[in-house]
């Protein structure tokens, strides 16, 4: 008991910083923003935005959740949906209450083993393969976007065709990397198993378990597949719909280019809940596409907004499961 106090205490003081981190990094960039893009400017696209069609925004984040949840019962066929639903929402708060970047797959996936022992069987295996069958999807969607970024608005925008490029050839660098990685993971898992300790080797082996277990279910692979784009080709609407209210000059192209590119960025676990950086990043694609970035920046705030309800209901779901084990406690 003392040494894994000892043993914990070095991870709390880690944490802790690493959050004071990610606090600090986004003022910093909302602070950079708000010096390059009129504050007044940006109120005035918020009043005068259409508060239906960003309910109509609003109403389509349960929707995501209900998808993401669908997607992890593909997955963890034991699972039923209603448990995968309320874990879903759980992960949804601890992911942005936490640091890190996958810190709320690995809450919901502890959350449900404390709550559930039989629904520990693969539980690991289903949330790793969901992650990176979500990554995939969401690769797919970027490279999509940046071909046509590189065959529509070239001509118009030759930085933005630049970048494009750049953003193409790092994303199939990134592909080729984790072909690699996947192959070095496999042969890790055999030479090593379960025994590795650090990090980097837990997580490996996390993904090469997941490897296996699926490895002989394509069709389970593939219906979660499916499941992921239905996410993404939801959260563009969305973002279009964020587009109409705001009443900015774009359609569904600029929408489906915007919204792989801010996912990318945000998934980097450099701020909380990605302030500051969806921020930046928003400013600096509206302004390449001659677009107020004000509007863009305002998008990014009422994103931010849209999260909170959300954040709410998993943060209470989660109190309610805390109050009913405690209840149920034998002695209680």
């Amino acid at each position: 008991m003392e040494l894994a106090a000892v043993e914990s205490a070095p991870v709390k003081r880690k944490a802790k910083f690493l959050l004071a981190a990610k606090v600090l990094f986004s003022v910093v960039l909302l602070a950079l923003v708000l010096t390059k893009v009129d504050p007044g400017s940006i109120l005035q696209v918020l009043v005068k935005a259409n508060i239906w069609l960003i309910v109509a925004w609003y109403a389509l984040v349960p929707v995501v959740v209900w998808l993401s949840a669908w997607r992890w019962e593909v997955l963890a066929p034991s699972l039923p949906f209603s448990t995968a639903l309320k874990y879903t929402w759980i992960g949804l708060f601890y992911a942005h209450v936490l640091p890190g970047a996958i810190s709320g797959d690995i809450a919901k996936g502890i959350s449900l083993a404390f709550k559930d022992n039989a629904a520990r069987t693969g539980l690991a295996a289903s949330i790793v393969a969901e992650k990176v069958i979500g990554l995939t999807a969401l690769l797919l969607f970027f490279d999509l976007a940046c071909a046509v970024v590189y065959l529509l608005y070239g001509d118009a925008f030759s930085e933005v065709r630049r970048l494009a490029v750049i953003a193409l050839i790092l994303s199939i660098i990134g592909i080729v990397t984790a072909v690699v990685v996947l192959g070095a993971a496999m042969r890790f898992r055999r030479n090593a198993g379960g025994r590795s300790q650090s990090a980097v080797g837990r997580a490996v082996y996390s993904v090469a378990t997941a490897v296996k277990v699926y490895s002989d279910k394509p069709m389970i692979l593939l219906e979660a597949f499916g499941v992921s784009v239905a996410i993404h080709i939801v959260n563009i609407f969305a973002l279009y719909l964020s587009l109409r209210a705001l009443h900015v000059d774009a359609g569904v192209p600029f929408a489906a280019i915007v919204y792989p590119v801010i996912s990318v960025m945000v998934l980097m676990p450099i701020s909380i809940s990605g302030i500051g950086v969806r921020d930046v990043t928003l400013a600096i694609l509206f302004t390449l596409f001659g677009l107020p970035p004000a509007s863009g920046v305002a998008m990014s705030w009422l994103a931010l907004f849209a999260t909170v309800p959300n954040i709410i209901i998993g943060g209470t779901i989660q109190l309610l499961e805390i109050y009913k084990k405690r209840k149920s406690a034998p002695g209680d």
